[in-house]
């Protein structure tokens, strides 16, 4: 059994805990920026940075549970620069394939399925009832929101958000930090930091990573 503290006390967070395999691990508590924040589903909130943890390296395993990409990024990226161990969460119920290939810190939630041949880089949500298609290429610190499908062979650029119900047909690339409406229909290759929505998607404005 393995102690995990989860970075970020917010509604994300409970699907986490409701899909984290119980038998592997148990949660200890809280990261959560709001200094104000003393507890969140019935667990303490232990500190509001890695640094006022009271810990000895490999006491605890970590998920980041924030939805926001830039963000989860950052606390990512930190947990990597101090060699800490970062789980992934597949619910019980997700399906992926063993010809799949899923990164370190991803969620894999209720009902989502993950496809033969395809790859999901780390720090990855995949939300539920989305369906990632063979073949796809998915970067890391992508959000693929609720019900969302992305066809077979698409590729999907670092840091981009899928809105809920969108669909991406086959062969198609979303570029890096981009963001596709929910309920958009993306049949053309998409730019990077672009947003795009409708039917079919088309770009609405342009964004930065910085932004």
């Amino acid at each position: 059994m393995r102690d995990v503290i989860i970075i970020g006390a917010g509604g994300y967070s409970k699907s986490v805990i409701d899909s984290l395999d119980k038998e592997k691990y148990r949660v200890t508590g809280f990261i959560d920026e709001n200094t104000e924040k003393k507890s969140h589903l019935g667990f303490p909130v232990l500190a509001s940075s890695i640094e006022g943890l009271k810990m000895q390296k490999g006491d605890f395993v970590f998920f980041v549970a924030i939805g926001n990409n830039k963000k989860r990024k950052k606390w990512f990226d930190e947990l990597e620069r101090r060699s800490l161990e970062v789980i992934s969460v597949v619910d019980k119920t997700a399906i992926v394939s063993k010809g799949a290939k899923v990164g370190k810190g991803c969620f894999i939630g209720k009902m989502a399925i993950v496809n033969n041949g395809s790859e999901v880089g780390d720090n990855c949500v995949v939300n539920t009832r989305s369906l990632v298609e063979h073949g796809c290429r998915v970067s890391s610190h992508v959000n693929i929101s609720t019900n969302t499908v992305i066809n077979g062979d698409v590729i999907v650029g670092e840091g981009s958000f899928l809105g809920s119900s969108s669909v991406t047909i086959g062969q198609i690339k979303i570029g890096k930090w981009s963001t596709v409406g929910a309920g958009a229909v993306v049949i053309r290759d998409v730019e990077d930091e672009v947003t795009v929505a409708g039917v079919p998607a088309k770009i609405i404005s342009k964004t930065t990573m910085l932004g």
